[in-house]
Parts: C-alpha cells; sequence; structure tokens
C-alpha cells in the first residue's frame, strides 16, 4: 500500500509501476482510474474524517455522513475501505466504534481505515486490546519508524521488533490480519535510507506474518488533506516534492516483485513463532525446543515459522544486518527430508542450495521444508 493522498492518474500510474496494489488515500473521483490500474484504494471524504487531523473524532458525523456518500458512488471493485482516523488516541475509540459500525451497515465488506500509534510494553498492550473490544475492526494498521542514526551508520531502531511482536501476538489472539506501515520518505530526526533499510522494514514484517505492507510516503511533500503540517524536511521519498522518480522508487520496485513473487504462497501460511538469533530484542525470544531452525551461525537474524495448509511447514529467514551480507546456513532442529526455497526473482520453488546461498543485508528467503512437523 501507497500511503498517501492521490487525485492524480499519473501518480497512481507511477505507483501501480512499483508493485503498489493499494492505495490510502483517494477522493471519489479517482476510482475509475484505480479501477483502470487494478488498484485497491481507501476513499478520503471531509465529511466522514473531518477537515483537521488533531480534532476528536466525531462517529455521530461520520455515521449521518457515510449513507450519502455511499450513495453518490458508482458501484467500483476498487474500493477497499474508507478513511476514518489516523493515530486515535484511547478517548476516541468509542466513537471510532460508531464508524465501524456504520460502515458494517451501509457499505458491508468495505474497511474501516483506521491505523494507530506504535508502542511498547504493557500501555501498549492495553491499547491494543480495548481497540480491538470497542472498535471491533476488521484489520490492524499501525506505523513504527525505525531508521534512525547518521546516513550510512546502519542503525536500525530495536523497537521496531518489539512493536511487531506485541502488535502479531494481539492479531493472533483475535484472529485480525495485521498490516506495518513503515518508513519510506524520511522526514524530521530519521535518516536517509539505502535499499537495505527498505528490505529489512518489509521482509522482517513478513517474518512476523503482517497481512500487508504500508510505505509512508509515497510522495515527499507535505499531506494535502487534513490540515496536514509540513514538516520541511521531507525528502527521499519513491517520488520528490515535484513528484518525479528518486531511487527509492527502484528500490522499492525491486522489493515489492520480490514479495508479489513469493505471495501467492506467503499468504496461504499461518504464523507459529517468531525468534531471533544474535541481538535478541526486548519482547522477543530466540529460538526454542520447538522452533524450526536451531542455529544460524553467521550473524543476526529473525525467523518466522509457519504452517501451510496441508500442515506442511515454512520458515522465513531474514538478515538483519543493513552493512553485512551473510551466509543462510541454517540448521534445523529437526532434519528435514527436503528443503526447498521460494525464488524472490521468480515464484519457483527450488531445491534450496544451502552451501551457496547469502542473504544480502535485509534481505530474506522462505523455506518449504518436508517431513518436519
Amino acid at each position: 500500500m501507497a500511503w498517501d493522498y492521490v487525485d492524480k492518474p499519473m501518480i497512481l500510474q507511477s505507483m501501480h509501476d512499483a508493485g503498489i496494489t493499494s492505495v490510502a488515500f483517494v477522493p471519489a473521483k479517482m476510482l475509475d482510474v484505480c479501477g483502470q490500474l487494478h488498484l485497491n484504494c481507501i476513499l478520503f471524504d471531509e465529511r466522514l474524517s473531518g477537515d483537521l487531523w488533531s480534532k476528536p473524532f466525531d462517529g455521530e458525523r461520520f455515521r449521518r455522513n457515510l449513507a450519502a456518500v455511499v450513495k453518490e458512488q458508482k458501484i467500483s471493485g476498487a474500493l477497499y475501505g474508507y478513511h476514518v482516523k489516523d493515530e486515535p488516541p484511547e478517548s476516541d475509540f468509542p466513537e471510532l466504534a460508531k464508524a465501524t459500525a456504520a460502515i458494517k451497515a451501509f457499505a458491508p465488506g468495505k474497511w474501516p481505515y483506521i491505523n494507530l500509534f506504535p508502542g511498547e510494553g504493557k500501555s501498549y498492550d492495553d491499547y491494543l486490546e480495548h481497540f480491538v473490544e470497542i472498535v471491533h475492526p476488521t484489520a490492524l494498521f499501525y506505523d513504527r519508524y525505525s531508521v534512525i542514526g547518521d546516513i550510512g551508520s546502519g542503525d536500525f531502531d530495536p523497537k521496531f521488533w518489539m512493536n511487531l511482536a506485541q502488535v502479531r501476538t494481539v492479531a493472533l489472539r483475535h484472529q485480525l490480519p495485521f498490516w506495518n506501515i513503515v518508513l519510506t520518505s524520511p522526514h524530521w530526526r530519521y535518516r536517509d535510507l539505502t535499499p537495505a533499510d527498505i528490505r529489512l522494514q518489509v521482509w522482517g514484517s513478513l517474518a512476523y506474518g503482517v497481512a500487508g505492507i504500508s510505505y509512508y510516503k509515497f510522495i515527499s511533500k507535505e499531506l494535502p488533506i487534513l490540515n496536514a503540517d509540513d514538516l520541511g524536511n521531507w525528502r527521499g521519498g519513491p517520488l520528490d516534492q515535484f513528484e518525479e522518480k528518486t531511487p527509492t522508487w527502484g528500490w522499492i520496485r525491486d522489493t515489492d516483485r520480490q514479495i508479489q513473487n513469493i505471495a501467492p504462497i506467503y499468504l496461504q501460511l499461518h504464523s507459529n513463532d517468531v525468534y531471533h538469533f544474535g541481538a535478541i530484542p526486548e519482547g522477543n525470544h530466540g529460538p526454542l525446543e520447538t522452533s524450526l531452525v536451531k542455529s544460524l551461525p553467521d550473524g543476526d537474524f529473525v525467523v518466522g515459522d509457519f504452517t501451510g495448509p496441508q500442515g506442511n511447514r515454512y520458515v522465513m529467514i531474514v538478515n538483519k544486518s543493513l552493512k553485512r551480507s551473510a551466509h543462510c546456513a541454517a540448521q534445523f532442529t529437526s532434519l528435514p527430508k527436503d528443503v526447498r526455497y521460494v525464488s524472490p526473482r521468480t515464484g519457483q520453488v527450488k531445491p534450496f542450495p544451502a552451501k551457496y546461498y547469502w542473504l544480502g543485508p535485509g534481505q530474506g528467503v522462505l523455506l518449504e521444508l518436508s517431513g518436519t512437523k
């Protein structure tokens, strides 16, 4: 998903060409273009979301206006949901529940799009639980931007992993899909990106079982809705402030192509566990007796264990280094009869050349293990 407001067909085309499959957000006049480009979209309408991002949310206004908004629209397969609120405080939850109920009543099957604050610790667990219990969402969205330090430093905030672990736990408990919104247009204190930063944010999220990735932002300038402030130092997004392609556009296109190649298999999998080798972030753990991988001797890794629809087992192994490639020489707890990998280049499932297979900085690989429970 490209996280930005888009009212120009040429930008939607650029997003599509970069491998984007959904867009948040568009006005109603863009629904036909989204349909032509096979883009799912989240509709923004000021009558629903309001005109100022920092105002307390008004669920009654949303409900009153939604019926009219729905009636005005043409039937469009591109419409995926409606923008409701960005980073709501807990005090907004009862009003957000009215919006969610209204969408279920007037536009059944569409998403109430609400992206949550990042966080960690018990207070964040409570925030997530209360959101699910009160608002009754159809999915969890949250943002966590972790690209820190000086340019080229390779620094990456370990809270990225803690936040993923907590959202994953709540999502699994309530059987909800969850999406991670990651940084693609630096601002404030965030450093300029590298291709490895894009890969690690995406592949690292996949190891935790996310259902989708959202890129914040796609265009390196302020959001033209909700009276959003200009932060001044927007830079390096896929499109620059003049809506021209940057190197980041190519990095995202490359990563998106890889993920779309593994997606037909990945999206069938159920996440069983996530664990780390090397540095273990707070709120996470190393391999357990039940883990599919017992050792990865070369570097820092995050590993996700998965089960397929027929009970077959998979592991996703991600190199957490932003500077060094690492040999993917996994040692398994129970020796598989066969190990194959889903090629991120072709999507083919092929014998895994473990002796020779290395992961670039931030890169991941999905392995299928035969004969392992």
